[in-house]
């Protein structure tokens, strides 16, 4: 199994969610809400994962996720 084979089923749930929405870049938001809403944040490999899978650059992809304050960096207790 190479790298990237190892990558993407350890990343099976974040690639559904890519196909999910698309590749644009316009997507990325709507992607970015459903990783939060998967992992309840915003792991730091993920969103390094989904700029690769995307083909945008990591600074991208973390500009967009700091830009919003409704985006956390760490786990958040469920409310539930």
């Amino acid at each position: 199994m190479t790298a990237v084979e190892a990558a993407q089923r350890r990343f099976e749930r974040v690639n559904e969610i890519i196909e999910k929405h698309g590749r644009s870049q316009s997507s990325l938001v709507p992607i970015l809400q459903d990783v939060q809403a998967e992992y309840r944040y915003l792991p730091e490999e993920i969103l390094t994962y989904v700029a690769t899978a995307m083909g945008l650059s990591v600074a991208t992809v973390y500009g967009v996720a700091t830009f919003y304050a409704s985006f956390p960096w760490s786990p958040r207790a469920s409310t539930w």
